[in-house]
């Protein structure tokens, strides 16, 4: 049926003959030949266009020039409403914090971080340079800076004229406050303070809710510097300024005035210099309209004996424009065009099914085999594909190595047999050039009306179920469903708040005592980083930390975490530090900086660091996380290697690797007591631990039966929730004073997390 049925010799030749035989552009000499004379043509009527325009243009800029005060009005228009979409921005961030406040507490009580709420952050254009909390009798509860001990008169005299909305908003709860926009009364004000021309945000503390209104949330930013900056460039003014008076300004001026109309300064600005009228401006008209002239006749002899190429240029532009060059195959365009149609032919009883093939380790096949090899495996599946389907499918190529198929389709079922068959005609092997390829094709479909309606969506659930497919194993077939869609999604809104979580100092780190072997004397502690979402609450870092490996955050997390738990560590110096490193961290080559850089800052002894590396640091590049790891431990650090057992503990990593301690994984830990040979296999890890000089350490010990057993096992050191659960830095240090860790005793406030899970 296809080259893949003969001999190998045979289907050698034949992809030869298949490559031989798809339609190749044009060559450059016949490219040449059947353009010079549109080249010509379209050179000449473009000279004569270019002098007529001239021409014209001259002449208009003669008889009518710029109207100067019509581009002095548009510019003030401009600068107007840029200033106003100020105020509303800077109403907008005011209304933010008070949120921020209201959300810590009651109305009336000022939080403890308020200086925080108070300073100055965000873009520099919309920093205030002065805050103030002020509460319903006039006095000031707080302010930014910190210094300042009584409200400006002028931000006095406005508060008292201020009248929050009355009725439903004060009915509003504090947990549906956040889902109504503009509940809450912003305005905006421009007032003198400190003799200064100023943007007033004012706003209630907590309005829509019980005790509504007890404090007033001031902000204020002065009228220059960044924001009249931001504002020119905005408004597209040049030398954009505001003065007080009119006459510090030159060139054109807008007044500025408040709400009662009173002029509180003025904004100017820059206009272009006018050049004149040079002489040689008007000979342009004469000379252009002869050139015109010449040029017209001479694009018109050309253009006629360019008929004949322009038909043979546009037969070959409509051809490229529509297919592949490689295969001959319709390319991305005219499948999405093939899709269109079908789906607006599409009969009551059919479904249309679009197919996304993805070849796999094509890229490994480019570098190994060299890209020639890739082309020609390229043309030879496009003529699998098309033997395998029926005529009336559609198939197209529609990027390197990724195929689509559009077809009609009684039942997904139909949809679901092509695409097996289309994977397993790609799935035998491949002969090319003596060389036998093996790939396979991940493959993900979506049916109309069932998944979509358009092109559009249709190709982006389809190609959605094959990356998904791909993601599974490889050499699988997914149709699509919504739940693909939900966890892309999910993933979407984890990775943006955690890039805020990042920005913002929203993440935080717990720490789980780690106990001698007696279960009786505190050794160490782990730290694990936590983070509390606004809205969802506790997110455990097996859902947000895979996130942050696959969006690029890994780096900027780890380093928080490891900064954070050295700088709480000087807190107790009787105990080690144990800190998980990811493998994506390992195999950054900053890593060793960073965390002599957090050591350098931190202050405390390198001895007392233990850093924890999976199993998975060694698959990719063993060597290279060996070279990396010796360079962590020339820094004075130990390494441990976390959750051992659980993946391919290989004894050759053990004996080469440069680690101190074994660190048992809770699975092994979790049997004691239940399974013998549970027992027998955890004593055989520690006799091994043992005869490589290495400590041994069990997590997950939750009963006071698995820590005898491991006492009497040999384990060096334990942790679990039999001794306490994470905690956050402050209730561990109030452990600390308790001097001893008793078995059974819950000593932290902890969570409801896993335990151990790396940061």
């Amino acid at each position: 049926m296809g080259p893949a049925d003969s001999s190998g010799e045979g289907r050698a030749k034949n992809s030869d003959q298949h490559a031989a035989e798809v339609p190749r552009a044009p060559t450059p000499r016949a490219w040449a030949g059947a353009a010079r004379p549109v080249s010509g043509s379209v050179l000449a009527l473009a000279a004569a266009l270019a002098c007529g325009l001239v021409s014209v243009a001259a002449v208009l800029y003669l008889v009518v020039r710029p109207d100067d005060s019509a581009a002095v009005e548009r510019a003030r228009a401009s600068v107007s409403r840029t200033f106003g979409e100020f105020r509303s921005v800077f109403g907008d961030a005011a209304l933010q914090r008070a949120r921020a406040i209201s959300a810590t507490g009651a109305a009336d009580v000022i939080p403890v971080d308020i200086e925080q709420h108070l300073a100055p952050g965000g873009l520099p254009q919309l920093r205030h340079r002065w805050a103030y909390l002020v509460r319903r009798d006039g006095s000031l509860a707080a302010a930014h800076p910190a210094g300042v001990r009584n409200v400006p008169q002028p931000v006095v005299s406005y508060i008292a004229t201020f009248k929050p909305a009355e009725g439903s908003a004060r009915d509003v709860l504090r947990s549906d406050a956040a889902l109504i926009d503009r509940a809450v009364p912003v305005q905006t004000e421009v007032l003198l303070i400190e003799q200064q021309p100023a943007v007033v945000a004012v706003v209630p503390v907590g309005a829509g809710s019980p005790g509504a209104a007890e404090l007033t949330l001031v902000l204020a930013a002065p009228i220059g510097g960044p924001i009249v900056d931001a504002m020119g460039a905005m408004a597209g003014v040049r030398g954009l300024r505001f003065d007080t008076e009119p006459g510090q300004a030159s060139g054109p001026l807008h007044s500025q005035t408040d709400s009662r109309g009173r002029i509180v300064g003025w904004f100017g600005w820059e206009m272009p210099d006018d050049a004149g009228n040079p002489a040689w401006l008007w000979l342009l008209p004469v000379f252009g309209g002869a050139a015109f002239l010449g040029f017209a006749g001479l694009s018109l002899v050309q253009i006629r004996r360019a008929a004949g190429g322009l038909e043979q240029i546009e037969v070959e532009l409509r051809r490229i424009a529509q297919e592949d060059p490689l295969t001959g195959m319709p390319n991305r365009r005219k499948i999405i065009a093939a899709l269109g149609s079908a789906l607006k032919n599409r009969g009551a009883d059919e479904s249309i099914a679009f197919v996304c093939l993805d070849l796999d380790s094509f890229k490994e096949i480019n570098e190994v085999l060299g890209h020639d090899i890739g082309d020609r495996l390229i043309a030879e599946a496009s003529e699998r594909l098309r033997a395998v389907l029926p005529e009336a499918a559609e198939i197209g190529r529609i990027d390197g190595d990724e195929f689509a198929v559009v077809m009609a389709v009684r039942n997904g079922a139909v949809a679901i047999d092509a695409a097996n068959a289309c994977a397993r005609r790609l799935a035998a092997p491949f002969h090319i050039r003596d060389q036998t390829i093996n790939v396979t094709a991940s493959v993900g479909l979506a049916l109309a009306p069932r998944d979509g309606e358009s092109a559009h969506e249709l190709i982006r659930r389809a190609d959605l179920a094959a990356r998904a497919a791909k993601k599974a194993g490889r050499g699988r077939i997914l149709a699509f469903h919504h739940g693909l869609e939900d966890e892309i999604n999910e993933r979407r809104f984890i990775e943006q708040e955690l890039r805020l979580a990042l920005a913002e100092n929203g993440l935080t780190v717990a720490y789980q005592p780690i106990v001698a072997g007696d279960g009786l004397r505190m050794v160490g502690a782990e730290a694990l980083v936590r983070w509390k979402h606004a809205v969802r609450g506790n997110i455990p870092p097996g859902v947000f930390v895979p996130v942050a490996e696959q969006a690029g955050l890994m780096i900027d997390l780890g380093e928080l975490v490891l900064r954070r738990a050295l700088a709480d560590a000087r807190d107790w110096p009787e105990l080690f530090i144990a800190i998980n490193l990811s493998p994506i961290q390992v195999r950054d080559r900053g890593l060793v900086r960073a965390v002599a850089s957090a050591l350098a800052d931190s202050g405390i002894d390198p001895s007392r660091v233990v850093l924890e590396i999976t199993e998975g640091v060694l698959i990719d590049n063993p060597e290279d996380a060996k070279q990396r790891l010796k360079e962590l431990r020339a820094l004075g650090v130990k390494i441990a290697l976390d959750d051992f057992g659980s993946g391919y503990s290989s004894l050759s990593y053990l004996r080469r690797l440069p680690i101190d301690k074994l660190k048992i994984d809770k699975e092994f830990v979790a049997p004691l007591g239940r399974s013998a040979n549970g027992g027998v296999i955890l004593q055989a890890i520690v006799a091994l631990g043992r005869a490589l000089g290495l400590s041994v350490l069990a997590e997950g010990v939750e009963t006071e039966e698995q820590r005898l057993l491991l006492r009497l096992a040999g384990c060096d050191e334990m942790q679990g929730y039999l001794f306490a659960r994470p905690m956050p830095a402050a209730a561990f240090r109030e452990m600390m004073g308790r001097g001893l860790v008793l078995p059974g005793t819950a000593l932290g406030d902890g969570d409801d997390l896993v335990n151990g899970v790396d940061p």
